[in-house]
């Protein structure tokens, strides 16, 4: 069977905004990310509003944060809002080497509480010479705080991926899942077939919450049919300041599916 290389990161960046100075930092975020290399980056609290605040916080524009963070290195991308304020939103985004086809949110929001998504990316990774593109599935997670919030939400998910995605095809899902209890991955591996990638090679989920100190297991990358080459948890003094959480990284070997 032909593989292919991945190199799939999350991150889960608090809209651009520094824990110790409250700043935007698009500038020095970008050039983290570019120095990784990564194939598709998987983004939650990313700001897509054109709001321009004078005040401490907001210190330039948020407008297209995401074009400014995918610029030359991943030319294809996919946003949608998940949480709305009255002036402004953030959401999920993806950001690809490789074209994407097509994009939908699955809405998983629970009753009245905070806007919850699922972003679906189909990205097509070019064959060789002559032959058709292969497919990957990428799903961008962010979950809920309370956990009969995020149950619902895992059984929403779990339903929405034996619907739509065909199960020969290979499946990422990532993000932020808010997982700290521990609950989400019996529930994925057991129905999804998929792996986590921190789960599969070091028998634990990576610590990324808070950044400066972590202690909570909340990002994940689960996959399904690939093997795992290799998991980073990145940090140090940049990582633990640019968001409150720290990034996750996978390298994989995908099992490749032509369409």
């Amino acid at each position: 069977m032909k593989k292919f290389s991945l190199r799939v990161l999350s991150y889960n960046i608090h809209q651009g905004i520094t824990v110790r100075r409250n700043r935007l930092s698009l500038t020095i975020l970008k050039e983290a990310l570019q120095s990784l290399q990564p194939d598709i980056v998987f983004l939650q609290e990313v700001a897509g509003s054109s709001l321009e605040k004078s005040s401490r916080l907001w210190p330039e524009k948020v407008a297209h944060q995401l074009e400014g963070l995918a610029d030359e290195m991943w030319p294809h991308f996919a946003y949608q809002k998940n949480v709305i304020f009255s002036m402004h939103h953030h959401g999920n985004a993806i950001m690809s080497r490789y074209p994407i086809s097509g994009f939908t949110l699955k809405d998983i929001t629970i009753g009245k509480l905070k806007k919850r998504g699922v972003l679906h990316g189909v990205i097509h990774i070019p064959g060789e010479k002559n032959k058709s593109d292969f497919v990957v599935h990428a799903l961008n997670a962010h979950l809920g705080l309370f956990q009969f919030e995020r149950r619902k939400q895992t059984e929403e998910l779990v339903n929405y991926v034996e619907k739509t995605i065909d199960p020969s095809c290979p499946l990422l899902i990532a993000g932020d899942f808010n997982d700290w209890r521990q609950r989400v991955t019996h529930e994925l591996t057991k129905r999804l077939k998929v792996d986590e990638a921190f789960v599969s090679l070091k028998n634990n989920h990576a610590r990324t919450f808070p950044s400066r100190l972590p202690i909570l297991q909340l990002d994940r990358i689960y996959f399904r049919h690939a093997t795992m080459k290799s998991a980073s948890c990145l940090q140090g003094k940049k990582w633990a300041v640019l968001s409150d959480h720290l990034p996750i990284m996978a390298d994989l070997m995908v099992n490749a599916v032509s369409i």
